[in-house]
């Protein structure tokens, strides 16, 4: 018994619930960042085509970003945050492209979606991303709140 407990747990942490939901699409997709941050709600709301309401403060929000086989510059991801949970989670494409309104050589994660539009996250270093709007911007945030997403996978 202790033996059959030992396996179970073994591959368990070889075999993680990422790994099977990406596996499942048919791609050997690998997960390589999972990115958590809070946000101030009402801009983003506003940039997603969201009703305002007053009573919208933060946001929370979880980007999963994953690579396809060895290629790094694309991959898939889902956005989980504000009304976006559950079968409303954010699915997509993601590439790597350069340069920010600010800085023409930023390594920049552009978000493909259908349903919101484009999505840009500036790359700070593998364990930060910044929020960019429309004309790839970064967005400053208030006292509260950033609109920074910290890699949280090692943690």
């Amino acid at each position: 018994m202790k033996k059959m407990l030992c396996l179970f747990i073994l591959l368990y942490n070889f075999i993680s619930p990422d790994t099977i939901i990406a596996q499942s699409a048919g791609s050997k997709a690998e997960l390589i960042g999972v990115f958590d941050g809070r946000t101030p709600c009402q801009e983003l709301a506003k940039q997603f085509n969201e009703p305002v309401t007053a009573h919208c403060f933060k946001i929370k929000w979880r980007l999963k970003l994953y690579k396809n086989g060895a290629d790094t510059n694309t991959g898939t991801y889902t956005l989980e945050g504000f009304r976006y949970r559950g079968d409303k989670t954010l699915k997509g494409t993601w590439q790597l492209i350069k340069g920010t309104k600010a800085n023409p050589n930023a390594v920049v994660y552009k978000l493909n979606n259908d349903v919101k539009g484009n999505l840009y996250f500036m790359k700070a270093d593998d364990d930060v991303l910044f929020f960019l709007d429309g004309d790839k911007n970064i967005r400053i945030g208030n006292r509260l709140f950033s609109y920074a997403l910290y890699n949280t996978m090692n943690d």
